[in-house]
């Protein structure tokens, strides 16, 4: 008999079948788009992302949130491995915003086209224009975390540690992007009553990307304290057993907030208690840049 803390294998193959599906199309589009990162391992890891997150979607349906998922990789490690002027930095997130805000292209560079034939291809679904605008602002924030970050990881590195608290470092959380790679799931297959629900949702999300924030801490702490650029929140005079609480406090206010819609197995809800569980799972005890090694595309931002 199969120990019963493991699944059973039959109840595997629905999801290895979907995430095989989504990895296909994926390298392809990252081979085209993104040159040079189409043999990493982020590409499996965000191909079964959407198979966990979303098992009842379509292959189709996963395409655009599973690009965005590798779309946000090499975002991030060209942030935080080759901007090096903070002018450069604001020119590159002011044109990241104009082409999701306008929806005009930008071949500036493989960062900038990709993102700009993304956003035309979620800006022609169904779904799409009952959440651009909560899209565009969340963007917005998840840019504005990212600045954030690279300005205290600066200030930092300059031995100018930031006076603000924690509170201030939890309002900037976004810089995890949880809001870019899951928006784009109740885009794509959420149904026509994610609008209707948002009260619900949104508030769910945003303690979920503060969870997923303090789980990556912890795991990268040992990493960062190290590194010259960083920024996190046990920099911030808190400690270990704190973030430990505030995690678990944020698990429980997703939980509590989706309880309703989970009991009428409403699955937008559903959904965002798997990303939830899923995210701080592989995060907590697993630095993710040494699993997986640092994700670059061919070329760079030319902002």
């Amino acid at each position: 008999m199969t120990d019963q803390l493991y699944a059973p294998a039959g109840q595997c193959v629905p999801i290895v079948t979907l995430t095989s599906k989504v990895l296909a199309e994926l390298r392809g589009w990252a081979a085209e788009e993104l040159p040079g990162s189409e043999d990493q391992l982020p590409l499996l890891g965000a191909a079964f992302c959407e198979a966990i997150v979303g098992p009842w979607a379509t292959a189709e349906q996963l395409r655009l949130p599973a690009r965005m998922v590798i779309w946000t990789y090499a975002f991030d490690d060209y942030i935080e491995r080759e901007v090096t002027e903070l002018a450069d930095l604001d020119a590159f997130l002011d044109r990241c915003r104009a082409v999701v805000h306008t929806g005009r292209r930008d071949d500036g560079d493989p960062l900038l086209a990709s993102l700009s034939g993304w956003q035309q291809a979620l800006s022609e679904l169904p779904g799409y224009p009952a959440l651009a605008s909560l899209w565009e602002e969340k963007v917005d924030r998840v840019l504005r975390g990212h600045r954030y970050d690279w300005v205290v990881g600066a200030e930092r590195e300059r031995g100018n540690p930031p006076d603000a608290g924690v509170e201030e470092y939890l309002d900037h959380a976004d810089s995890i992007t949880l809001w870019m790679v899951h928006l784009p799931r109740w885009i794509a297959y959420g149904g026509d009553e994610v609008p209707k629900r948002l009260d619900v949702l949104a508030p769910a999300l945003d303690d979920s990307s503060v969870a997923v924030r303090l789980a990556n801490d912890l795991a990268t702490i040992e990493r960062e304290r190290s590194e010259p650029g960083q920024n996190n929140v046990l920099m911030y005079g808190v400690s270990e057993d704190w973030v430990r609480t505030e995690l678990a406090n944020r698990i429980a206010a997703v939980e509590q907030r989706l309880a309703p819609l989970v009991a009428e197995n409403f699955l937008p809800a559903v959904g965002l208690i798997r990303l939830t569980e899923w995210s701080v799972g592989i995060y907590v005890g697993n630095d993710m840049r040494d699993v997986t090694g640092t994700f670059q595309a061919d070329g760079g931002s030319g902002a």
